[in-house]
């Protein structure tokens, strides 16, 4: 991208400028509504679980401000981006959000709650709501596939450093900016991406992962705010001689940075999570539970748990000594012995209870990670691997997954989505209100955005 190419931020902007909700295709629709439906469950469960979301929360509250926008289970409003920061704090926190394989980014726990800020800020309707989360998410996605792998073996945290793009897409679009306060936000959102997958490998340093997303959003929405007061930006911020591109990977595919940009999207490619662990573990998870199932021993009766996957997956959820509910997210051991053992590893499994219990750790343990030629081979395209359970007496079972539950070739039911939403909002607020909220939610581009937010 040099010499009489247009720049990237400016074809980013017609994209972003010239997207309307009218124009967007029903599956489009309706899989946005999903998705938030999605993060709306994960957030609220991941304020009433976690102590890092609830910590920004109440200093974002503290602060007081300017009533633009609302902080979950407040019911009061702040300044727009100490609320984007801890609503997406709390989105994150659980690490059940949603997520892009071929992208190794979380884009909603980023681009939906910069999104419904902007949207109050500048009262939006919710028509336009939807349209600027569906170009946060092909921003985001579409740079995170281009800088994918490099970018992450770098030891980049994909969702903090493009988060700040696909935020700041959201906001312009919701609050109307023209094509060249577009170019100025995406400039400014450049100069504030970070984030380091160090947060995987450390028992106590996992806790704090959410900072990330939450940073993401704050850039994205300020850069949007500043760019319509007139702050101008880098114009050649990605594709520049110390640009964004070469500042963040060694190798970038440019071409999936616009590829059938407009006529194709990649939100109806993002996965959900039943498990709220990293997504490296669900594979070994989902197959250590058929490989219980066909077996049909009692837990005690295991006494190895073998398990052959990918590198990544042994990279980022490799902890092998879970001490703490978010080190147990970046566990493989722990999470398939949890899901073993509860036969279920969702929000409200990940406790210091279960953490704690010396059954569970006991058969953790017995997990015993390596890397499958098969699985290295075939990532990124299937995130597998093959479970084998060995008893006293030397029976074997296997059992082996390409794609966890959840992605596009091996989707979740609507009863799944359903069922993961209101299991985890009913942690926070009542049956009836869950109820209301998802019923606003699925029906959002027909009700207002007070409605959602007196439920949040």
């Amino acid at each position: 991208m040099n010499g009489n190419t247009k720049a990237l931020s400016s074809l980013y902007a017609d994209f972003v400028v010239s997207a309307h909700y009218d124009a967007l295709e029903p599956e489009v629709i309706q899989q946005t509504k999903k998705l938030i439906l999605d993060l709306v469950g994960v957030s609220l469960a991941g304020y009433k679980l976690m102590e890092f979301p609830r910590m920004v929360v109440d200093y974002m509250a503290s602060l007081e401000g300017i009533p633009e926008a609302t902080i979950i289970q407040t019911k009061r409003k702040f300044p727009a981006i100490n609320a984007a920061l801890a609503n997406a704090a709390c989105a994150h926190a659980l690490d059940m959000d949603d997520g892009h394989r071929f992208a190794a980014l979380h884009p909603g726990t980023v681009v939906i709650p910069a999104a419904i800020a902007a949207a109050e800020l500048s009262g939006a309707n919710t028509k336009k709501l939807i349209a600027g989360i569906v170009v946060g998410y092909e921003v985001m996605i579409r740079i995170g596939m281009a800088i994918t792998p490099s970018s992450l073996n770098r030891g980049f945290h994909i969702t903090g450093i493009t988060g700040p793009f696909g935020a700041a897409a959201a906001a312009a679009k919701i609050m109307g900016l023209n094509h060249q306060k577009t170019v100025d936000a995406f400039g400014i959102a450049g100069l504030q991406q970070s984030g380091l997958i160090q947060v995987n490998h450390e028992v106590e340093g996992a806790m704090v992962k959410p900072i990330n997303p939450a940073k993401a959003a704050v850039s994205g929405l300020l850069s949007s705010v500043l760019a319509e007061k007139g702050a101008k930006g880098p114009f050649h911020i990605f594709e520049g001689e110390d640009g964004y591109l070469k500042a963040v990977a060694d190798e970038v595919d440019t071409a999936l940075l616009t590829r059938n940009l407009g006529r194709e999207f990649e939100i109806l490619n993002v996965y959900l999570k039943l498990h709220a662990a990293c997504r490296h573990a669900h594979a070994s998870m989902d197959a250590a539970l058929d490989a219980l199932s066909e077996s049909r021993i009692d837990i005690a009766e295991i006494q190895n748990i073998a398990i052959e996957t990918y590198p990544a997956a042994v990279r980022l959820a490799g902890i092998t000594n879970a001490t703490t509910p978010s080190a147990g997210r970046f566990s493989i051991p722990f999470s398939v012995a949890l899901a073993l053992i509860k036969q279920d590893a969702g929000a409200d499994k990940y406790t210091e209870e279960n953490v704690r219990d010396e059954i569970i750790q006991a058969l953790a343990g017995k997990v015993h990670l390596s890397i499958g030629r098969k699985w290295e081979k075939y990532y990124p395209e299937k995130r597998g691997a093959t479970v084998t359970i060995t008893d006293a007496r030397t029976n074997m079972w296997s059992s082996e997954v390409e794609l966890a539950k959840g992605e596009p070739e091996n989707p979740a039911s609507w009863q799944d989505i359903y069922d993961k939403f209101y299991k985890n909002v009913s942690l926070l607020i009542s049956e009836k209100d869950a109820k209301e909220l998802g019923d606003i939610i699925m029906n959002l581009e027909h009700r207002s955005l007070g409605e959602l937010l007196r439920l949040l």
